[in-house]
């Protein structure tokens, strides 16, 4: 499926934006915009979407730390969830069973961030950036092997 460079603020760059949500169980999280983002390891979304949208119990939950957009290190907590991504008019896409990791200080103006595990080993994904646009593909075999399509 093809994608649009989407321009979140006004002196910023067009990027390459999904707009997703997460699950578990019967419970769902709010949609957001998720920056395609080849450096992040993890899928990495604030701890309020955990505890006040999932409520997910995270206390015996691996742990996970990064550094990147603070600049400082950052303590994780990682937990499998469902992640849709919907297409540009609002319809569910798909989605996959996924690893994600929820942190109490991630602060991104721009969203979340969707990395390479959680997100680029369930989707092929190529960039085309003169032309601002990117498509994603579902790997049929992978690190993500419970996919849904709608």
């Amino acid at each position: 499926m093809r994608f649009p460079y989407t321009k979140l603020f006004p002196n910023t760059q067009p990027r390459p934006y999904l707009k997703v949500f997460l699950r578990k169980g019967y419970h769902t999280s709010i949609e957001v915009m998720a920056l395609v983002d080849s450096g992040a390891d993890y899928p990495i979304f604030p701890m309020e979407t955990a505890k006040d949208y999932l409520k997910l119990d995270l206390v015996q939950a691996p742990p996970w730390s990064f550094s990147g957009t603070t600049g400082d290190l950052q303590a994780a907590k990682l937990a499998e969830v469902l992640l849709t991504v919907t297409e540009p008019g609002g319809a569910k896409l798909c989605e996959v069973l996924t690893t994600c990791a929820f942190c109490d200080t991630f602060q991104m103006a721009g969203g979340v961030l969707l990395g390479q595990i959680g997100f680029f080993s369930c989707f092929k994904t190529t960039f085309f950036q003169p032309e601002q646009h990117f498509e994603i593909e579902q790997w049929l075999t992978g690190q993500c092997p419970t996919l849904r399509r709608d």
